[in-house]
């Protein structure tokens, strides 16, 4: 199951300790957490907003009332966008991943997001940062 082994990977960014246990809940394979202090949880975001909050990094989720609404769109985005193909080549062309130059100018508001958040401790790991360009090169790029 996709969904598992991401929020594995989620786990291990946020510095918390193996153990969870996950399943996969009808066709379409929504992932389940079997907790052990209550009732299991389900859904990506569900289950993300949880972990996050069980590693004390609530920042993550934003603090401001327009910040939170920011991330939980980011969320179901990911959900009802990304899930909706099983393809890596739909989703590469989806996420738009290698974008030219003018391409950035155009969601410059998501490239800011991504540059700020990339600066989070723990968040690149290993990888190095992608660098943006601060001042447009084209005026006609909407």
């Amino acid at each position: 199951m996709a969904a598992a082994a991401e929020l594995t990977l989620l786990e291990k960014s946020l510095g918390l300790s193996k153990g969870n246990k996950y399943s996969a809940q009808g066709d379409r394979q929504i992932p389940v957490l079997q907790t052990n202090n209550g009732p299991s949880l389900t859904g990506l975001t569900t289950i993300a907003s949880h972990l996050v909050k069980q590693a004390n990094k609530e920042y993550l989720l934003g603090s401001t009332a327009e910040e939170k609404a920011i991330v939980q769109q980011w969320l179901e985005y990911r959900v009802t966008r990304v899930d909706r193909h099983s393809h890596k080549d739909d989703i590469h062309a989806l996420l738009k991943v290698d974008l030219t130059v003018q391409e950035k100018e155009k969601y410059l508001n998501v490239s800011r997001w991504f540059c700020h958040i990339q600066h989070y401790p723990g968040i690149r790991q290993h990888l190095s940062s992608v660098v943006f360009i601060k001042n447009r090169l084209y005026t006609n790029s909407h």
